[in-house]
């Protein structure tokens, strides 16, 4: 199956644990984190199996993998129902983290895909009841040979209809399409439906196929759904998605895409007209003429530079550097993936970036890009990320990756040693840290179950003080002015990720009021105030992706907040306790057994053309049969092949 894959390390010490559907495959030390697993994963087949489709013969193979510093999962459906699962959290940005808890979260979606994926009746049951699972979309797997915005967006709407947060729920998704609307760059159903490496990229597939799929549900009923995934298995002529659509909707997809839209461009144009009537739209000053990923803008001590991380999806990551009397730009360094950097007092940047440990594992590691251009390696296979450098220049703080979770550290940047400000909590995630400018507190994102993404702020001790904000919404990427009285962060409690910023004690770190920066059509993220006390540089979302902005630092302009959107709201209709997050599955688990999902699976015909030696034949035309399989793991592979062939007597 082409969509995904990974190599988890084979010689792990992996254990299984079996529930009533699955088989949840670990490494040893994270047994706690399987049970939690297997019980996510029940919870979706039964929500699955009630209102999508019947669910697939068998049990469905889930791999829980802590190999790599990368929050992630797949499946497949060849040779058999296989899940993958990355146990590091996401913590970064505002799409993924707005979850009441990640397993659930994943399992939810990727499970949603078997379901879907492997749902046969008509033409491609009887194919598979005859070959078995051969690796072909259709007519053996036709969910498979839907376009990836159907694919993609179903999963997604699942994993927020039977979660109590998920991207649907969330702002990043509607931040994409509804900038996209005002800046003329709305895509049609053909442009959604391929690949492109223009913004969104990948990403268009989940943000348009998600809230297309949220409109239909809402118009045409939630069981329309599992009817559209059966008219697909069942149709004998394939690919005729429009009329699959209109035998569950009632109405094609390309028509319902359009009444989609003309629905959206009503909503837009009032949305323009309230936030008009509520403060001026803020209009930045571009620093940077291009989209896709440019984040976290921060000036250097000397106020001469203004750094940032790039990636624009045709060449490698970089930091670059702004020169802020020229305004050229410049690579600083090439990075692995979008890094997260903290300036030194010196003038150098302290980064992090993921690293090929062995042939298998993907680890996090700080590097120090000295003023001079030298680069050095601080840290050696320890998961950090998110580094933030103390205003004397001898310690940073940064997060670390593992067991399921991540934690608070202090690194001695002399010589690489690490002192644990917070334990590792399955119940607690940390995002962004930043030091105050007096080195007496620190300012962090933290998540908590139930989708609470806040702001609090901690003395040294690593002992929360002060909660800065509580509610559903994405509050992320705390930052502090020069002189640490104001602390400044971006937020989408309206429902538009904004900035916001509070006047801070510096003796107590007690917040004052909360104020609102910016209005914004589109979104802004990534607040960074210069040394000097004269602009706020931050990350601004339009229709090609993140740039490069700047506006005045001016307190005395900043508003009263936009009321909390109601589907942040603690006690919005719908959000329960959490306490559901408590149940583990229970049973025995025991050692990884390859032959379950060695087995072959499928069986093909071979036929190949006679040999001929001149204009002489000296084969006969061969026919046979073939079968592969691989265990889940990636211990064992084989193939098989029998062919039959007559030589010439």
């Amino acid at each position: 199956h082409p969509r995904a894959s990974a190599q988890v390390p084979p010689g792990e010490a992996w254990m299984t644990l079996e529930t009533e559907h699955l088989r949840v495959t670990y490494p040893e030390p994270l047994l706690e984190l399987a049970r939690r697993a297997g019980q996510r994963g029940e919870v979706a087949w039964a929500h699955l199996a009630e209102s999508f489709v019947d669910p697939p013969k068998g049990k469905v193979d889930l791999l829980l993998t802590d190999h790599t510093d990368i929050s992630n999962g797949f499946a497949r459906i060849f040779p058999s129902n296989r899940i993958v699962i990355f146990a590091p959290p996401p913590v970064d940005g505002f799409g993924l983290p707005h979850m009441d808890e990640w397993l659930e979260l994943v399992i939810t979606h990727e499970l949603a895909h078997v379901f879907h994926e492997d749902y046969a009746e008509g033409l491609s049951a009887l194919f598979r009841g005859v070959f078995g699972r051969a690796p072909l979309e259709w007519p053996f797997f036709p969910g498979s040979a839907t376009p990836g915005w159907v694919v993609e967006g179903l999963a997604t709407f699942y994993e927020s209809e039977f979660t109590q947060a998920g991207r649907v729920r969330g702002s990043f998704h509607e931040m994409v399409v509804r900038t996209a609307f005002l800046e003329d760059r709305f895509e049609s159903i053909d442009q959604t439906s391929g690949d492109s490496p223009l913004w969104p990229g990948g990403q268009r597939y989940y943000a348009y196929g998600s809230l297309f799929m949220q409109y239909l549900m809402d118009t045409y009923g939630r069981d329309a759904m599992g009817g559209f995934a059966r008219e697909v298995a069942g149709q004998w002529v394939p690919y005729r998605l429009n009329s699959a659509a209109e035998g569950a909707f009632g109405i094609s997809f390309s028509e319902a895409w359009e009444v989609w839209r003309g629905g959206l461009e009503d909503r837009y144009e009032n949305l323009v007209d309230s936030l008009q009537a509520l403060a001026p739209l803020t209009v930045g000053e571009a620093l940077t003429d291009q989209g896709y990923y440019a984040w976290s803008p921060r000036v250097s001590p000397d106020g001469t530079t203004l750094a940032f991380a790039r990636a624009d999806g045709r060449s490698d990551p970089q930091i670059r550097g702004i020169d802020l009397s020229s305004y050229g730009d410049e690579k600083l360094t090439r990075t692995n993936n979008l890094s997260q950097f903290s300036w030194t007092p010196q003038g150098g940047i302290l980064f992090s970036q993921l690293n090929h440990e062995d042939s298998y594992r993907v680890w996090g590691d700080l590097f120090l890009l000295e003023p001079d251009g030298n680069e050095a390696r601080l840290t050696s296979e320890l998961r950090l990320d998110h580094p933030h450098v103390t205003p004397d220049g001898q310690r940073a703080i940064a997060v670390q990756e593992g067991e399921g979770t991540n934690r608070l550290v202090v690194v001695d940047l002399s010589h690489g040693t690490l002192e644990v400000l917070t334990d590792f909590r399955e119940q607690e995630l940390w995002a962004y840290p930043r030091w105050s400018p007096n080195g007496r507190w620190i300012a962090v994102s933290r998540w908590t179950p139930g989708a609470f993404y806040d702001v609090v702020v901690l003395d040294v001790g690593g002992n929360v003080v002060w909660e800065v904000s509580r509610d559903r919404s994405i509050d992320n990427a705390p930052s502090w002015s020069a002189d640490g009285r104001f602390l400044l962060w971006s937020s989408d409690q309206s429902g538009i990720p904004n900035l916001y910023a509070v006047p801070m004690d510096p003796e107590s770190g007690e917040p004052g009021r909360r104020r609102q920066i910016t209005n914004v059509l589109g979104g802004a993220a990534f607040p960074s105030v210069d040394p000097d006390g004269a602009w706020i540089y931050f990350s601004a979302y339009h229709a090609d992706g993140w740039r490069i902005e700047r506006i005045p630092f001016q307190p005395h302009h900043w508003f009263e907040p936009f009321p909390l959107h109601p589907d942040f709201e603690a006690s919005r209709p719908g959000v329960g306790p959490i306490d559901r997050l408590d149940n583990r599955a229970s049973g025995t688990a025991g050692s990884y057994d390859p032959l379950p999902t060695l087995r072959p699976t499928f069986w093909a015909p071979i036929y190949r053309e006679g040999d001929q030696a001149g204009e002489v034949e000296v084969l006969q035309p061969s026919y046979g049969l073939f079968t592969k399989g691989e265990d889940l793991v990636g211990r064992h592979v084989f193939s098989l092949t029998g062919v039959f062939s007559r030589g010439i007597g």
